[in-house]
């Protein structure tokens, strides 16, 4: 039983599927309706922190829907969230997300398997997977984040723990309407000389109006225009709105 603290564009199809199935068990555990794995590790450091479990599956789900797959099973009925115990505690890792990227790495290569996302390389890697996602929590998270890296040479994935960890803890913050239509007007940047009319009309229509809605035509485009840095982006499958 595993959930992973990374985003799920990094898993493979696989491993996405069951991170779905394993958050439903999570939640039949921690509902009482099941008590096989009630002592498991990963159980224990959920229990007390549906909130974040529930963010995990809606993450989880957006990347499912982003690649293809439909989805029909809410993660629990309603009211049952939130009538268990909601803890106020800091949660932590059973393996660093450094390290959770080490054992992807290792079961992709043994099995031939990859996600949307490639696995980093280094910290710019990542940096690079997750800046529209940082940028959408504010401009300043975005403009400090650069300036470490910018100071930084070489930035090995084993040596990029506390920087993978201050991305992560920022990716948890709210997405506010100001950050927000700041990086769609970010995006649009990569389409703007290339679009058609029809589409430049749907940007000027909708970039006041419905931002959410860009964000999947953007993805489109992406895909349409062959823009391989986009495509590799958490942004698309980030928060729900």
């Amino acid at each position: 039983m595993r959930v992973w603290d990374i985003h799920p564009g990094y898993l493979s199809r696989q491993n996405l599927l069951g991170q779905h199935a394993e958050i439903h068990a999570l939640y039949s555990v921690l509902a009482g309706k099941k008590k096989g794995y009630a002592n498991h590790p990963e159980t224990r450091r959920w229990s007390g922190n549906l909130i974040p479990l529930r963010r995990m599956h809606e993450l989880t789900v957006l990347e499912m829907k982003l690649r293809g797959f439909k989805h029909k099973s809410p993660c629990a009925e309603p009211g049952k969230c939130e009538s268990l115990p909601e803890a106020e505690k800091r949660m932590g890792y059973i393996d660093s997300p450094a390290a959770q990227f080490a054992i992807l790495k290792q079961k992709y290569r043994d099995r031939d398997q990859s996600g949307r996302i490639p696995l980093p390389k280094n910290a710019f890697d990542f940096w690079a997977h997750h800046k529209y996602s940082v940028m959408a929590r504010n401009y300043r998270y975005y403009k400090e984040i650069q300036g470490q890296l910018m100071r930084a040479n070489k930035y090995p994935l084993n040596e990029a723990g506390f920087l993978i960890e201050q991305i992560l803890e920022i990716m948890k913050k709210p997405v506010p309407a100001s950050a927000f239509a700041n990086v769609i007007d970010h995006l649009w940047g990569y389409y703007k000389d290339k679009a058609e009319p029809e589409e430049k009309d749907i940007y000027l229509s909708q970039k006041n109006n419905d931002r959410q809605y860009l964000l999947g035509f953007f993805y489109e485009l992406a895909l349409k225009y062959n823009r391989v840095y986009l495509l590799h982006s958490t942004i698309f499958a980030d928060f729900t709105g």
